[in-house]
């Protein structure tokens, strides 16, 4: 490619230098506010208590937090523990409060207002991140069913990729949140993705049927370890020829996962320290069937603070393919759901996919809470910060049979505002640039990554 600005050492040596430092920087964070004057390790945990949490079972707070009776208190240790917390998302605002007491012992207060649990809601967006293919629709959930985070819904969406589904999740098999279930039923009409595919079918959906059950255990704070079974079928009626295995239409095949997860990220909707994990291997359709592939990804996340309020954040990925050939509709793409900034809406496809980015992120002010009287308790209290950033990502995909080239990685990279909003919410303007130096705007929801 000509005038590579970014080239791929660069990423390659930064993600490095992230992913072997994923336990260094958590004692650089600057003090939260609120919290008491005192030094850090002077006092030590006696108990902990919970007030504000009328619906959620105390239990269900405790297991995320790192800190425990006998544990030295530090400011580093009340804050990371307060955005775990707040990332389960059942929660507006996190206060934890120390009160001393006699032979350097403390109570901590772990104070919480919780948010609306139960409701129908719109569903309105955006596909694949194209602000062309909306899609809308409603919902109904249980966020917090029976005050244990289990997560009860179903949707029904129209307009683009129109979808039904009906979850269920229970991460507390057990009080201790060690095993944990979930089943899932869903219909999905796809318009087919495939460039290579449209130049003979120009226009096809694929009609999905999906089931699965996942089982799962959570050791500790960090790791975790699940299965999954289940079943899909796709058809294309309307591709002609069709482009499944089967020559009547439609693929039919059972789906086997395992996968392994690892997350230390303190707020896991925009971290500022900690890593994550996440490895799987999937096996689709039956060994030496027609319909007989296999799939294994792996990604890698890490956040380093690197001053008060400013953050290194990297990321690397990939999810090859293996076995038998690949349908269309399992391919991997750059343009849909994984994008390269500087080429966010080039379509580009293959059977294997490889991707890495940095960005230095700086909090203009730490998160705000402002209080709306009017509104019910569930919705009085907002959560808002902003943040600016620069960023660069590379990546690539191919087929196998086609060497792994450096030249053929795309890259990008440039700036932008990133807007922290109530309920978990980011939204993101940027601004970046390709290997000519071509720019585009970007609107985007949610963190890069």
């Amino acid at each position: 490619m000509r005038n590579n600005i970014v080239r791929l050492p660069f990423f390659l040596l930064a993600a490095c230098a992230l992913f072997s430092g994923a336990a260094r920087g958590q004692d650089t964070l600057a003090a939260p506010r609120g919290l008491l004057g005192f030094p850090d390790s002077v006092f030590i945990v006696s108990h902990v208590v919970f007030s504000g949490n009328m619906e959620t079972k105390d239990f269900v707070i405790k297991r995320e937090m790192s800190i425990k009776t006998g544990d030295y208190i530090t400011r580093t240790l009340l804050e990371y523990n307060e955005n775990r917390i707040y990332s389960l998302g059942l929660f507006n605002r996190v206060q934890i409060s120390v009160v001393p007491g006699a032979d350097s012992l403390a109570v901590l207060n772990v104070a919480v207002s919780e948010r609306w649990y139960v409701f129908p809601f719109p569903i309105v967006g955006i596909k694949d991140r194209d602000w062309s293919k909306w899609y809308y629709g409603f919902g109904v959930i249980h966020n917090n069913f029976r005050g244990r985070a289990e997560k009860i819904y179903t949707t029904v969406v129209f307009g683009y990729d129109p979808s039904f589904r009906l979850t269920y999740r229970n991460p507390f098999l057990s009080e201790d949140g060690t095993d944990f279930l979930e089943v899932s039923l869903g219909y999905n009409k796809v318009r087919n993705r495939s460039l290579s595919v449209q130049s003979v079918n120009p226009k096809f959906d694929e009609i999905h049927w999906s089931g699965s059950l996942t089982l799962g255990k959570r050791f500790a704070l960090k790791h975790t370890l699940w299965v999954t079974g289940g079943y899909e079928s796709i058809a294309t009626p309307d591709a002609d020829p069709p482009t499944t295995f089967s020559p009547d239409g439609r693929d039919q095949y059972p789906i086997f996962s395992v996968g392994y997860g690892y997350d230390s990220r303190d707020l896991r909707e925009y971290p500022n320290f900690g890593a994550s994990v996440r490895v799987t291997a999937t096996k689709l359709g039956v060994f030496g069937a027609d319909y007989d592939m296999s799939r294994y990804a792996i990604d890698l996340r890490n956040f380093v603070p690197i001053a008060t309020r400013l953050v290194l954040g990297g990321r690397a990925f990939t999810d090859l393919a293996a076995g038998g050939p690949s349908p269309s509709y399992n391919r991997v793409y750059y343009g849909y759901g994984e994008r390269i900034r500087g080429h966010f809406s080039e379509i580009i496809e293959g059977e294997n996919i490889m991707g890495t980015s940095v960005e230095l992120r700086y909090l203009l002010f730490n998160p705000i809470y402002p209080h709306i009287d009017f509104l019910p308790a569930e919705f009085s209290i907002w959560r808002f910060a902003i943040a600016v950033t620069a960023f660069a990502d590379a990546g690539t995909v191919w087929f196998r049979g086609t060497p792994l080239a450096l030249d053929r990685f795309v890259k990008g990279y440039g700036g932008g505002i990133n807007f922290l909003l109530p309920y978990s919410l980011v939204l993101r303007a940027e601004y970046a640039f390709n290997e000519a130096r071509d720019g585009q705007f970007i609107i985007d929801v949610g963190a890069s990554f």
